[in-house]
């Protein structure tokens, strides 16, 4: 690999981010047509975009290679819900972590998370988090590879909508 660099984003990259996040949503919508639909055009506005590179407890961390943006993860202070289970934690959220199509399997992704734990570190933070789709299992594999454990599952049922004979509830 030539010379990659990470770096984090500034105002100028938007376009460069818009153009990573438009690859990753079709390929959402291609692994799970059931839950994501393809889109003309940006999901996220600019100002969205702008407002997380302006964060002081967030980061678009960017991979470029020979000066080209080529991929970048989205990190961001977070905490658990305020309930009061829930002891009081901070953590790094990944939000998102793409790869230039053109460019992935070639150690990119790792490069990546390996800055957002980096980032985290910085920041005082000791846990990071990110959330992954099932069936992404290029996504899971490179998480569970850089020794990210599950923490939560979260399951899903489809319902019939004529399942046949039921059983009453009693009382409905």
């Amino acid at each position: 690999m030539s010379d990659l660099a990470i770096r984090r984003a500034e105002i100028r990259d938007i376009d460069d981010i818009q153009r990573l996040y438009r690859q990753l949503d079709r390929h959402h919508a291609e692994l799970l047509p059931e839950v994501f639909q393809p889109l003309q055009g940006d999901a996220r506005g600019d100002e969205f975009v702008q407002l997380r590179i302006e964060r002081d407890d967030a980061a678009y961390l960017l991979a470029e290679l020979d000066g080209t943006v080529i991929g970048f993860v989205d990190v961001l202070r977070s905490t658990h819900p305020g309930y009061p289970m829930f002891r009081p934690r901070e953590f790094a959220m990944i939000d998102n972590l793409v790869v230039d199509e053109a460019h992935r399997g070639q150690g990119i992704g790792k490069s990546l998370l390996q800055a957002a734990i980096s980032w985290a570190r910085d920041n005082g933070l000791k846990y990071v988090q990110t959330t992954v789709w099932d069936a992404n299992a290029r996504a899971r594999d490179l998480y569970l590879g850089q020794g990210f454990t599950p923490v939560t599952v979260r399951l899903e049922l489809e319902v019939d909508a004529d399942p046949g004979p039921t059983t009453q509830i009693p009382g409905s």
